[in-house]
């Protein structure tokens, strides 16, 4: 008797949803990928692993320190990527939203539609104003050539340990 009123549809459960940080949001990360593109791609494209080491350094002061002295100082002092999944969400958005496009050999690149996105981002003083500095810091510093050359180093450390 008393199970029949634990399995009674009198109870309703009415699922509220719950507070996203907003680094997690797709909107955030969406305007976040497009700015590092727009202002940190070199010949405006950028590899997953640049997107991913700029956007993981934005999440605090910290990090942000840490990638623009590793910039600046050309020293392969700078020891990790977290490959976040909200970073690969947004751009499988982006490309379904066809707002960037990925290049034969694997970077991203802004399309017409993410320049003009960029371009409403950049006319609002307000709108994602640390990041934009941030990023404007970085500029075109954080090379391809120096990203290849951090990994180099892992490998030879993976390998003599």
């Amino acid at each position: 008797m008393e199970r029949e009123i634990l399995i009674s549809d009198t109870i309703v459960f009415d699922a509220k949803p719950d507070a996203v940080p907003y680094n997690y949001r797709i909107s955030y990360k969406l305007g976040q990928i497009c700015l590092i593109l727009f202002l940190c791609g070199g010949r405006k494209s950028c590899s997953f692993l640049k997107i991913q080491m700029i956007a993981n350094a934005m999440n605090d002061e910290k990090g942000k320190t840490r990638l623009l002295s590793f910039c600046n100082k050309n020293k392969m002092s700078y020891t990790s990527v977290r490959f976040d999944p909200a970073v690969n969400r947004a751009i499988k958005y982006a490309m379904a939203d066809q707002m960037i496009t990925q290049l034969a050999q694997g970077n991203f690149k802004l399309t017409e539609k993410g320049k003009n996105f960029v371009r409403k981002i950049q006319r609002d003083n307000c709108l994602l104003k640390n990041e934009k500095e941030f990023l404007n810091k970085i500029g075109k510093q954080l090379t391809e050539e120096k990203i290849a050359d951090l990994m180099e180093t892992w490998r030879y450390i993976d390998a003599t340990s």
